[in-house]
């Protein structure tokens, strides 16, 4: 079983969703065999949206134009539950970045 510090460094470094649920298989793998203590599977669960949001923001991005950073923040701020459907995501980003053009300097 990986470290703990070594799972949350690759699991860091993922750029793409398939390997994220991967990483996050393992982990729950290592909890239900008394690996990982509570504080470290909170850790885990926010290094696991952190990184969830930037590839879905990132997969919205090539799809929608716009600063890709503002694509993740939008997605990031989203609810949990349309974050699951591709379609329903992007629609959300593009009715948010439309209610923000001409608010936010950087927006077309």
């Amino acid at each position: 079983m990986k470290s703990f510090q070594e799972l949350v460094k690759e699991t860091l470094a993922i750029r793409d969703l398939e390997e994220l649920e991967a990483a996050a298989d393992l982990f729950q793998f290592g909890i239900e065999k008394g690996y990982y203590n509570k504080r470290q599977c909170d850790e885990f669960n926010n290094t696991y949206w952190k990184v969830k949001n930037k590839c879905l923001g990132y997969s919205v991005a090539d799809v929608v134009k716009g600063n890709p950073l503002d694509i993740i923040s939008i997605v990031t701020s989203a609810p949990n539950e349309i974050k699951d459907n591709n379609a329903e995501l992007i629609s959300y980003v593009n009715s948010r970045l439309k209610a923000l053009k001409g608010k936010v300097t950087g927006l077309r």
